[in-house]
Order: C-alpha cells, then structure tokens, then sequence
C-alpha cells in the first residue's frame, strides 16, 4: 500500500527487512543489506539490548504459556553473511530462500544458541526471538518431531501469542494472513487452540 515516486520506485533499492523502498534516511549495512528508515528507526544493533528483549520474550512465554526451559540458548546477534554460512552448516533446516531467514536456533550436544541478524526493528525482533525460543523448547520436550507443519506452526503460534501479550496486534495479524507453510501451521495451531484451548496446543506438539 506505499506510494513512491517513479525515480524512486525504479532506482532505489527494496529494504531486506520490509520489502519497501530505502529512500531518504535509508542505509546500507556492512553485509549488504537496506534497510529503510522506518525499520531503522526501532532497528536493534546493540548485544546488550537484544538481551534484554530476549529475556522479555522468555518471561512472556513462561508467564503466559507455562513454556520454561531448562538449559536457555546462548544468544548471538550475527549478519548476513554469518547466517547464511549458519544455514548451510545446519542439518535440520531445509530453506528455500535463505535471505528471508532472520533467525536460527542450534544445538550441538548440550550447547545450545539462538542466532538473529541485527539490525531487526524491535517488534521483529521479538517475534523471531519468540519463535526461536520455541524450537528451544521443542529440542528440550519434543526433539524427536519431524512434521514441519507442526514444528514451524507451533514456533508462529508461540511468537504470535508473545505479540499479543505485549501489545502487538497488528503484528501478529499479518502472521495469520502468510501464506506460507507458517501461516499455515499458525492458523492450525490457532485453530486447536480455539476449540480445545492452548493445552492442546502443547499436546500436539509433544
């Protein structure tokens, strides 16, 4: 729904974080990426303030989910270049677009971390904080599941409800309308848990 004018629609380069236009107030990371000044304006590039979305997205999930876990992931804000070489590396994932990937969780024996580009805007963030939290949880409770659907649409559901706890509705609105395999698992997720409520949920999972 944005508007530009045809210089900049033809000339200027698509933010990697939104897909808009990086005009004025724009920029361009070390790794290459664009983002625009919207999603620069909340954009996190600090350790330390990363940690501490981090821990707000955990006490979100234990307070509103009862999900706690027992070993918590080390966190590592990392580039583009870092996690497409982490997505190679990994032997769980089988992505199709790489680039869209903002996010990973890994485990190696008993060392567990959660890795996130920096640079997100804050409200992202969280979400994929959330949803990487999630597969933690999977690797402590369920690590035996496979079915992918199940797998991604639990993860959605649980940043989703993180974002609404927090306020986010909008958000988490877009999350119900992709139409890739996570929305899809978000909206059967979703679905139990309207008509069993959020145990079931978990139950699946497990």
């Amino acid at each position: 729904g944005a508007v530009y004018c045809e210089a900049c629609f033809k000339g200027q380069p698509r933010c990697d974080i939104c897909g808009g236009l990086v005009c004025q107030g724009g920029y361009r990371l070390h790794d290459g990426r664009h983002i625009c000044a919207d999603c620069h304006a909340t954009a996190i590039y600090d350790g330390a303030r990363a940690g501490e979305l981090y821990g707000r997205a955990m006490d979100v999930m234990a307070r509103e989910l009862g999900l706690q876990l027992s070993l918590p992931p080390s966190l590592h804000l990392v580039d583009r270049d870092q996690m497409l070489a982490l997505l190679t590396q990994s032997r769980d994932e089988d992505v199709s677009r790489p680039e869209l990937v903002f996010g990973l969780f890994v485990r190696r024996g008993r060392k567990r971390a959660i890795y996130v580009e920096y640079g997100l805007p804050q409200i992202l963030m969280i979400e994929v904080l959330a949803h990487e939290l999630a597969h933690a949880w999977q690797g402590e409770n369920c690590p035996l599941l496979r079915d992918v659907l199940v797998r991604e649409g639990f993860a959605e559901w649980v940043a989703y409800r993180v974002l609404i706890a927090l306020g986010a509705v909008k958000k988490a609105a877009l999350m119900e309308h992709r139409a890739d395999l996570y929305g899809q698992g978000l909206r059967l997720m979703l679905a139990q848990e309207r008509q069993f409520g959020p145990a079931n949920v978990l139950r699946i999972c497990r």
